[in-house]
This record gives C-alpha cells, sequence and structure tokens, in this order.
C-alpha cells in the first residue's frame, strides 16, 4: 500500500489542472486509531461518519477558491500520518473545476 503523502499526489494527479476544491476521504486500515488519527489530522477540519469507529475521515481542500485546506497542507498532514505508521488509503469523493464564482458565494457540495 502506498503511503498517504504517495496516494494524495496521485490523487491529484487524475484532477483537471484548473481544480478549484474537492471533497476527500481516508480510510484507515486499522479504525482502532481513529481518535490518533484525527488528533494528527485536525488542521484539515476532518470529519467522521456515524461514529468514531467507522476509520473513514473526510475532509475538503481548495486550491484557487472556495473551502478547505490548501493541497500542501494536506500533504504535510498525510506526512505526519505516514511518520506515526497510520496505514490508510486516500480517495477524491467529489471535486469542482473551472469555477468562477461571479456575483455569488460559490459551489455547494
Amino acid at each position: 500500500m502506498p503511503n498517504l503523502q504517495e496516494g494524495w499526489d496521485a490523487a491529484l494527479a487524475d484532477e483537471p489542472d484548473d481544480w478549484s476544491h474537492l471533497t476527500a476521504e481516508v480510510v484507515l486500515v486499522d479504525p482502532e486509531r481513529m481518535e490518533e488519527a484525527a488528533l494528527l489530522a485536525c488542521s484539515l477540519n476532518p470529519w467522521h461518519g456515524d461514529t468514531w469507529r467507522t476509520g473513514l475521515l473526510r475532509f475538503r481542500a481548495a486550491r484557487t477558491q472556495g473551502y478547505g485546506a490548501s493541497a500542501q497542507l494536506v500533504r504535510g498532514v498525510f506526512g505526519r500520518l505516514d511518520t506515526a505508521g497510520i496505514e490508510a488509503s486516500v480517495r477524491i469523493v467529489s471535486s469542482l473545476a473551472a469555477v468562477a464564482p461571479v456575483g455569488t458565494q460559490g459551489p455547494t457540495f
């Protein structure tokens, strides 16, 4: 299994060059490490499923505009998770590209 930083780089490589913001999720191999992972990833403002024991954290990231952590911050947080030995995978759930919110507050998910 690739580490989270590599997984993040691969996920972003599949996005269009003009992606604006996205929702992603991290799935832990060991859900028992959920609290530790959430603490290390707190700067991403993650949210979880119905319970803390699902092993699933979701977060939002933004590149040019919109709400979410920067792609560089996400990569740094994933480095902390990798260093702590927390095995997980990352995938992009939804993303928006070519967004130009003129006269609006922008799109919502």
